[in-house]
């Protein structure tokens, strides 16, 4: 845990709603973006940033710092999301997020005038990412849209690191396989394949 998040978690814990709000600045947004591609719906998503928060305020005393503060925070996040998903009936479109184009190997081809336009290409990425299997999504989803690493997610989703890195390497090939006329032949170019779990 940083030390910035040490202290806004003291002072929450001790009352402090203003270090509850400090908290929700500083994560909300990867918290948004995994409730996002999660469950695919904004609505859902705003929803489960909510709850996400009013679990911490209700369970910040029970964080014994043992692991990152956003490590936790997932973890809520998670355990919210399951909740919410069962509850619901039928899933809405998937989320315009303009980064889903880093799942595209290259997003530069997608540009020229016998390829598809941005726009279609972000929806057919968003597609690919919505058709993959619940667990693909999860780990992908946290190792690449909210910046935790392997272990971190291992710890989010009760995995291994191995089961999280071959479920990752899976998901992208997955991906990589759904999204074929947007990969190169050219060396060098494919990114699904070449990127490297470090630094996740």
């Amino acid at each position: 845990m940083t030390d910035a998040d040490s202290e806004m978690v003291a002072r929450c814990a001790a009352g402090d709603m203003s270090a509850l709000e400090t908290l929700y600045r500083r994560h909300c947004d990867r918290v948004w973006r995994y409730a996002w591609f999660r469950t695919r719906s904004r609505e859902a998503a705003a929803d489960i940033v909510q709850d996400t928060f009013v679990q911490v305020a209700r369970s910040i005393r029970s964080f014994e710092g043992r692991s990152a503060f956003s490590t936790w925070l997932f973890a809520v996040a998670r355990s919210v999301a399951v909740q919410y998903a069962r509850r619901q009936k039928r899933e809405n479109d998937v989320a315009r997020d303009p980064q889903v184009l880093r799942f595209v190997p290259t997003a530069e081809l997608a540009a020229r005038p016998d390829r598809l336009s941005e726009a279609e290409t972000r929806e057919a990425v968003r597609e690919a990412v919505a058709a993959l299997p619940g667990s693909q999504r999860d780990a992908l989803v946290l190792c690449e849209l909210t910046g935790l690493r392997i272990r971190e997610a291992a710890e989010v989703l009760g995995w291994t690191e191995a089961r999280v890195k071959t479920t990752v390497f899976r998901a992208r090939r997955a991906l990589r396989e759904r999204l074929k006329e947007f990969v190169s032949d050219r060396p060098g170019e494919d990114r699904l394949e070449s990127r490297s779990h470090k630094g996740l």
